[in-house]
């Protein structure tokens, strides 16, 4: 059976769009080149630590990956992950997510994935924060740090600190928060190949078009 070329265009376009929609895209990656630093929740009067990122494009976010060192003792504490506006410098609260009894042995590296319960829109330029609560006693906990940014793009001259509610710019010397988030990305237009078809497709149909009328005007 052979297909209507004139219907290829928008089966194209709607497919395309459908599959850039439906996958998951890398919207902001500080994971690859470690710095060997921490910043310590213990080393000031911090309550949340995190740092502001412009990602690839504004879409919906599912999950976030955390990096997190314990110079201390063995224990369990919980971890809440928040999403803010830019503002000065935090605007209003997008969203957040939360994990429990997250376990250490001590002096070791801890990596944490939060599971968005629901995607969560997210503008091009954000801010995140991590804070942590019911540690065990003796543990020291803090936010590992990586530069340059792999996917998306931060200032690494100062990163997000929160102390009982109130935020500031904390000074950092030229590194970022250890932090990935990954969704759906927000999309224009259809992806290049998908284009590439769709212009292969339009003058087939002109072609099909002149052909027909030709045959019905022969003798």
């Amino acid at each position: 059976m052979t297909m209507n070329c004139g219907l290829m265009p928008v089966l194209l376009v709607l497919g395309c769009a459908y599959t850039a929609r439906a996958e998951t895209t890398v919207l902001y990656d500080n994971t690859t080149t470690d710095t060997g630093d921490t910043v310590l929740y213990s080393t000031g009067p911090y309550t949340a630590l995190g740092d502001q990122i412009h990602l690839l494009s504004p879409g919906l976010a599912g999950q976030a990956e955390v990096q997190m060192f314990n110079n201390g003792n063995a224990g369990t504490f919980d971890a809440e992950l928040d999403f803010f506006q830019v503002g000065g410098p935090v605007g209003s609260q997008l969203g957040s997510s939360t994990l429990t009894g997250i376990a250490s042995v001590g002096a070791d590296v801890i990596d944490m994935t939060f599971d968005l319960s629901t995607m969560l829109n997210v503008p091009q330029d954000i801010i995140f924060t991590v804070s942590i609560s019911n540690p065990t006693p003796g543990m020291d906990l803090g936010v590992d740090m990586f530069d340059p940014p792999a996917v998306g793009s931060s200032d690494n001259t100062f990163m997000i600190a929160g102390s009982g509610g109130t935020y500031s710019q904390l000074p950092v010397s030229g590194e970022n928060v250890y932090f990935q988030l990954s969704g759906t990305a927000s999309v224009s237009a259809p992806e290049p190949s998908c284009l590439a078809l769709l212009g292969t497709c339009v003058p087939g149909m002109w072609f099909w078009r002149w052909l027909t009328a030709r045959r019905r005007n022969s003798p």
